[in-house]
Protein backbone atom coordinates (compact mmCIF):
# COMPACT_ATOMS: atom_id res chain seq x y z
CA UNK A 1 0.00 0.00 0.00
CA UNK A 2 3.00 2.25 0.70
CA UNK A 3 3.97 1.90 -3.20
CA UNK A 4 0.41 3.02 -4.22
CA UNK A 5 1.28 7.28 -4.59
CA UNK A 6 4.91 6.10 -6.17
CA UNK A 7 2.80 3.51 -8.66
CA UNK A 8 0.73 6.14 -9.50
CA UNK A 9 2.99 8.88 -10.13
CA UNK A 10 4.89 7.05 -12.27
CA UNK A 11 1.97 5.83 -14.22
CA UNK A 12 1.26 9.70 -14.92
CA UNK A 13 4.41 10.25 -15.68
CA UNK A 14 4.69 7.52 -18.31
CA UNK A 15 1.45 8.86 -19.62
CA UNK A 16 3.23 12.21 -20.02
CA UNK A 17 6.26 10.90 -21.71
CA UNK A 18 3.98 9.18 -24.42
CA UNK A 19 1.85 11.94 -25.14
CA UNK A 20 4.52 15.46 -24.77
CA UNK A 21 3.60 17.82 -27.41
CA UNK A 22 7.06 18.63 -29.70
CA UNK A 23 8.91 21.37 -28.53
CA UNK A 24 9.84 24.03 -31.26
CA UNK A 25 12.44 26.59 -29.22
CA UNK A 26 14.78 29.40 -30.91
CA UNK A 27 17.96 29.37 -29.10
CA UNK A 28 21.28 32.15 -29.17
CA UNK A 29 24.36 31.26 -29.72
CA UNK A 30 25.39 30.58 -26.02
CA UNK A 31 22.40 28.41 -25.75
CA UNK A 32 23.71 26.67 -28.73
CA UNK A 33 27.01 26.04 -27.27
CA UNK A 34 25.86 24.63 -24.30
CA UNK A 35 23.23 21.92 -26.14
CA UNK A 36 26.25 21.18 -28.44
CA UNK A 37 28.12 20.15 -24.87
CA UNK A 38 25.58 18.66 -23.21
CA UNK A 39 23.81 16.58 -26.20
CA UNK A 40 26.43 15.69 -28.94
CA UNK A 41 25.65 12.09 -29.01
CA UNK A 42 21.85 12.24 -29.40
CA UNK A 43 21.71 15.48 -31.32
CA UNK A 44 21.12 16.00 -35.38
CA UNK A 45 22.70 19.12 -35.99
CA UNK A 46 21.37 20.26 -39.59
CA UNK A 47 23.01 23.13 -42.09
CA UNK A 48 19.97 24.20 -44.11
CA UNK A 49 22.54 26.45 -46.35
CA UNK A 50 23.88 26.12 -49.93
CA UNK A 51 26.88 23.97 -50.29
CA UNK A 52 28.83 27.68 -51.83
CA UNK A 53 27.31 29.37 -48.26
CA UNK A 54 29.24 26.14 -46.55
CA UNK A 55 32.44 26.59 -48.14
CA UNK A 56 33.07 29.96 -47.73
CA UNK A 57 32.81 30.11 -43.70
CA UNK A 58 32.34 25.60 -42.92
CA UNK A 59 29.56 24.31 -40.62
CA UNK A 60 29.20 23.72 -36.99
CA UNK A 61 30.52 20.72 -35.43
CA UNK A 62 28.85 17.25 -36.49
CA UNK A 63 26.47 19.00 -38.82
CA UNK A 64 25.16 17.34 -41.81
CA UNK A 65 24.11 19.84 -44.82
CA UNK A 66 20.62 19.74 -46.35
CA UNK A 67 19.80 22.71 -48.62
CA UNK A 68 16.49 23.97 -47.89
CA UNK A 69 16.23 25.51 -50.98
CA UNK A 70 17.29 21.94 -53.15
CA UNK A 71 14.86 19.96 -54.85
CA UNK A 72 15.46 17.27 -52.74
CA UNK A 73 15.07 18.87 -49.23
CA UNK A 74 12.19 17.19 -48.30
CA UNK A 75 13.49 13.87 -48.75
CA UNK A 76 16.41 14.55 -46.77
CA UNK A 77 14.88 16.13 -44.23
CA UNK A 78 12.30 12.78 -43.86
CA UNK A 79 15.12 10.55 -43.07
CA UNK A 80 16.45 12.14 -39.72
CA UNK A 81 15.01 10.84 -36.52
CA UNK A 82 11.91 12.73 -35.57
CA UNK A 83 12.10 11.40 -32.00
CA UNK A 84 15.67 12.88 -31.94
CA UNK A 85 16.45 16.67 -30.65
CA UNK A 86 17.22 18.30 -33.94
CA UNK A 87 19.25 21.89 -34.18
CA UNK A 88 18.29 24.01 -37.35
CA UNK A 89 20.64 26.53 -38.61
CA UNK A 90 21.28 28.43 -41.75
CA UNK A 91 22.88 31.85 -42.61
CA UNK A 92 21.24 34.24 -40.48
CA UNK A 93 17.57 32.51 -39.31
CA UNK A 94 15.22 32.95 -41.87
CA UNK A 95 15.65 29.51 -43.63
CA UNK A 96 16.02 27.93 -39.84
CA UNK A 97 12.20 29.38 -38.84
CA UNK A 98 10.68 28.13 -41.85
CA UNK A 99 12.34 25.01 -41.43
CA UNK A 100 11.77 24.82 -37.65
CA UNK A 101 7.98 25.73 -38.14
CA UNK A 102 7.84 23.10 -41.13
CA UNK A 103 9.22 20.39 -38.73
CA UNK A 104 7.32 21.15 -35.84
CA UNK A 105 4.54 20.79 -37.89
CA UNK A 106 5.42 17.22 -38.91
CA UNK A 107 6.13 15.99 -36.04
CA UNK A 108 9.21 16.02 -35.02
CA UNK A 109 9.49 15.88 -30.94
CA UNK A 110 12.13 18.78 -29.92
CA UNK A 111 13.33 21.64 -32.29
CA UNK A 112 16.00 24.51 -31.90
CA UNK A 113 16.36 27.26 -34.38
CA UNK A 114 19.80 28.62 -34.06
CA UNK A 115 18.73 32.23 -34.68
CA UNK A 116 21.23 34.12 -35.28
CA UNK A 117 22.60 31.48 -37.71
CA UNK A 118 25.66 31.19 -38.66
CA UNK A 119 26.42 35.10 -38.92
CA UNK A 120 25.82 34.68 -35.17
CA UNK A 121 28.03 31.80 -34.83
CA UNK A 122 30.87 33.70 -36.31
CA UNK A 123 29.87 36.92 -34.53
CA UNK A 124 30.98 34.87 -31.06
CA UNK A 125 33.99 33.93 -32.54
CA UNK A 126 32.94 29.84 -32.54
CA UNK A 127 34.74 27.15 -34.20
CA UNK A 128 33.28 25.64 -37.43
CA UNK A 129 34.84 22.81 -39.32
CA UNK A 130 34.95 21.91 -43.15
CA UNK A 131 32.11 20.45 -45.42
CA UNK A 132 32.12 16.45 -44.54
Amino acid sequence: MKYLPLLAISLVMGLLACTAKPVLKHINVKEAVTLLASDANTLQIVDLRTPGEVQETGMLPGAELINFMSADFEQKIGQLDKKRPLLLYCASGSRSAQAAELLHKEGFLTVYDLAPGMSGWLASNQKTTKNK
